[in-house]
């Protein structure tokens, strides 16, 4: 007698409940925020001043997201999964009540800072919530919601920032977050446990930790030293050289940060890592597209970020697809997911950044169909990759294993940020007058991911021959 486990969507919202909903509305917290707060900016400088810290609020939102992480790896047995998820609540709500009640910039970036720790919390969190909550056949179900509820935000966020900030209430959209948090920390109460099973913790390990906030922090600083390229790119190598540090730590140390093998090559759980790396480095390259739509399509800023929004629809589209695919579909779905995305990277290079003062349709057309593949390419593979990784792990790690996750995840959104900052800006943009010195920037620009990109595929089909939850069939 054969059995079948059922993977679909109803399946999954019988599963899931209120997990459902709390899951949601964490992550939607979370990806909003960030575009709502991206469009805000202008006006809030405008209100408080702050101009020369405007790059701030997006580092420091970035670095505390990633202390965060950190200590979703190594917090106190004491502290479980709902602790932990009302931790991340309330940082995010009062991050977000320093933030509408702030007088000038100074007291904002304390707010951002608080609020990207919960963020960052949220987003571990979160990760490990699938686990806890969700059977292993449905995880694949719960990140392509998560795929989703990030590109209905992509669409939304820009448009709710752009109406606050229209009639000057941008205060509130930071204030209403606050009574947000609150549900969402009482919906944390109901489903998830006081403590877990067999938490694996001990003491913190300071040294690895300290490397970890000084290569993010080097990164960070490259991405906003748009003035000196080899400045930035010194950074980046300090960045490299905490990294390489940690990984000898890591193999020598009692006490560890990351999950056994998350920094070796030769085991799966690294190759996963490494892989998901790259994926998000290379689909950072979409954070330039309204830039050079705008200078070389002539686009006003708000089609220029809508239309940039077609990575995040394709992004959904893929994940929601893909969502259900089991055995030779996922390994398939994992290899082609970087081919796809090198493809779309090619052709964003000879397309988008191509001068079209006039707004040719046709141009624009290729454009965003290539736009929408290079979401389509990540979105196939993405889910699978992640929830291989939670399946990788035992649940004395989960913390350690989801935290790592999301820590990755923003480590490849910094370093995206920061490599195409130093290659435009060794492109000459910032000394560009015309159409085609922007042309030339953006046409390096796209290439060096598509080289990042080009990267990714080896790995991919490493991963799928290497990675036992990637290599066993479906359950029959």
């Amino acid at each position: 007698m054969t059995t079948t486990t059922d993977n679909s969507w109803g399946a999954f919202f019988r599963q899931g409940g209120i997990a459902i909903v709390v899951f949601i509305g964490g992550v939607t917290l979370q990806a909003m925020e960030n575009f709502i707060a991206s469009a805000m900016l202008p006006t809030m400088v405008r209100d408080i001043g702050g101009l020369d810290l405007f790059a701030w609020n997006t580092t420091l939102f970035i670095v505390a997201s990633i202390v965060a992480s950190i200590f979703a790896a190594v917090r106190p047995a004491s502290i479980g999964p709902r602790g932990a998820y009302l931790i991340a609540a309330g940082g995010f709500g009062l991050g977000s009540l320093i933030c509408g009640l702030a007088p000038n910039m100074v007291v904002l970036l304390v707010g951002r800072t608080v609020q990207g720790f919960g963020a960052g919390l949220i987003i571990a969190t979160t990760l490990a919530m699938i686990r806890l909550v969700f059977p292993q056949h449905l995880w694949p179900r719960a990140m392509a919601l998560n795929s989703m509820t990030w590109g209905v935000a992509t669409l939304l966020g820009p448009a709710v920032g752009g109406i606050f900030a229209q009639y000057g209430l941008w205060r509130w959209a930071f204030l209403s977050i606050v009574p947000i948090a609150a549900l969402l920390a009482v919906g944390a109460v109901a489903i998830l446990p006081k403590h877990e099973e067999a938490p694996s913790k001990g003491s913190a390990p300071i040294p690895q930790i300290a490397l970890v906030v000084s290569a993010i922090l080097a990164i960070s600083i490259a991405s906003l030293l748009t003035g000196s390229t080899a400045l930035a790119s010194l950074f980046l190598l300090v960045a490299v050289l905490a990294i390489v540090l940690l990984a000898a730590l890591e193999r020598r140390a009692k006490i560890r940060l990351l999950p056994d093998g998350a920094l070796s090559f030769s085991g799966p759980l690294g190759l996963l890592f490494i892989t998901i790396l790259l994926f998000g480095i290379s689909v950072t390259s979409d954070v330039f597209a309204p830039l050079f739509l705008q200078r070389l399509h002539g686009l006003s800023p708000l089609w220029a970020g809508y239309m940039t929004a077609l990575v995040a629809a394709g992004w959904t589209i893929a994940s929601i697809i893909s969502s259900g695919f089991t055995g030779a579909r996922i390994r398939s779905a994992v290899i082609a997911g970087p081919i796809v995305m090198l493809v779309a990277t090619l052709g964003i290079a000879f397309s988008l950044a191509r001068a079209n003062p006039d707004g040719a349709a046709a141009g624009l057309v290729l454009a965003g169909v290539f736009l929408l593949l290079l979401g389509m390419g990540i979105g196939i593979a993405f889910q699978h990759l992640s929830t291989s990784v939670l399946a990788s792990g035992t649940a004395a790690d989960n913390d350690r294993v989801s935290a790592t996750l999301g820590m990755v995840q923003l480590f490849a959104s910094g370093i995206g940020a920061a490599i195409g900052g130093v290659v435009v800006n060794a492109a000459g943009l910032p000394l560009a007058t015309d159409a085609a010195g922007a042309e030339t920037a953006a046409r390096w620009l796209y290439l060096v991911f598509a080289a990042i990109t080009a990267l990714a595929i080896p790995f991919a089909w490493r991963v799928t021959r290497t990675t036992p939850q990637l290599r066993l069939k479906p359950a029959e």
